[in-house]
């Protein structure tokens, strides 16, 4: 194996999931038994793309749509009209915008840190590439301009010992320790392909964070990665999330039995995972979710109705 590369493989799966059984609504793993509580934040002025990602920095709350339109909220009145909105300069058809996080580095005269875009869309020919946009607010006036592009290079992997991923790789920053983590799956992880959990693998694997003095244009290799860890599969349904201090906070599901409204927590260090079934609690499409404290900001896609939920940790 080589130097510098931490591989752990975590096991021991739960015997509930191993049996394919859901994990009581509400419940927490590893958490004493005790759940969160969910509740709508503010309700948002019908859209009509679907929402995505989202993340927020000061007041400013960014709401993502799929192809590339941003909405922009004040996140202390929470008014359901945006205060503003923009196109990405990646935006496109393909351009799902499925997670959106705040990294560490601000480019020259932009107003908030750089934005890391996933697309997330499987089979598109913008799969394995991360979008690195500039966002400069002017008063209520915002734009992006494209910083980089990051393009994930698996074709090295099997051959360095490291676990290969089917595609849609989820981008996300881990602030605290300046690492780039990308998760993903040995296969796809809806029911059609993934029928039995056993045969599948979560797998998340961190990165430095590009600079922008390295170009508008990184490949990312098998050489290039510092940690790959390995978790059981109990959820369906890939949606997004984001990382803190080296714990993968992540939501699953569409809010249908079969595909319940899932978060996990997924612990870099150790292996561990926890997380609850909140499907009574938030029964629709969980996308994206930023994590402010003992708070979870959970972006919803609900058609003509989206909302913004706020799940308080215990």
């Amino acid at each position: 194996m080589r130097r510098g590369l931490t591989v752990l493989l975590l096991v021991a799966v739960a015997a509930m999931a191993v049996a394919g059984e859901a994990v009581p609504r509400g419940a927490a793993s590893g958490n004493g038994g005790s759940g969160p509580s969910c509740r709508v934040l503010f309700e948002r002025e019908g859209r009509t793309a679907a929402q995505q990602g989202m993340e927020l920095s000061g007041r400013w709350l960014f709401c993502l749509e799929d192809g590339g339109n941003v909405n922009v909220y004040d996140f202390r009145r929470l008014k359901a009209v945006p205060v503003a909105s923009f196109t990405l300069a990646s935006s496109q058809r393909d351009n799902h915008a499925n997670n959106a996080e705040f990294g560490v580095e601000k480019a020259p005269g932009a107003s908030f840190p750089l934005m890391y875009v996933t697309n997330g869309k499987v089979g598109s020919d913008i799969e394995w590439v991360c979008y690195v946009e500039s966002i400069t607010r002017r008063g209520k006036s915002f734009r992006s301009e494209l910083a980089q592009e990051i393009v994930l290079d698996i074709s090295g992997w099997a051959a360095k010992g490291l676990d290969p991923i089917f595609g849609a790789p989820s981008w996300m920053i881990d602030r605290e320790r300046k690492a780039l983590w990308v998760f993903s799956a040995h296969k796809r992880t809806t029911p059609q392909v993934t029928k039995d959990p056993s045969e599948n693998r979560y797998i998340a694997t961190r990165f430095r964070i590009p600079a922008l003095s390295e170009g508008a244009e990184v490949r990312l290799t098998a050489d290039d990665v510092l940690q790959q860890v390995v978790f059981p599969f109990d959820a369906w349904f890939t949606q997004a999330g984001c990382v803190r201090d080296g714990k993968i906070w992540y939501c699953f599901g569409v809010g249908k039995p079969g595909r319940p409204s899932l978060i996990r927590v997924y612990d870099t260090d150790t292996g561990a995972v926890s997380g609850w079934d909140l499907q009574d609690q938030i029964p629709c499409e969980m996308e994206d979710m930023v994590l402010r404290g003992r708070r979870l900001y959970v972006n919803i896609n609900e058609p003509g109705q989206p909302r913004v939920f706020v799940v308080t940790l215990p």
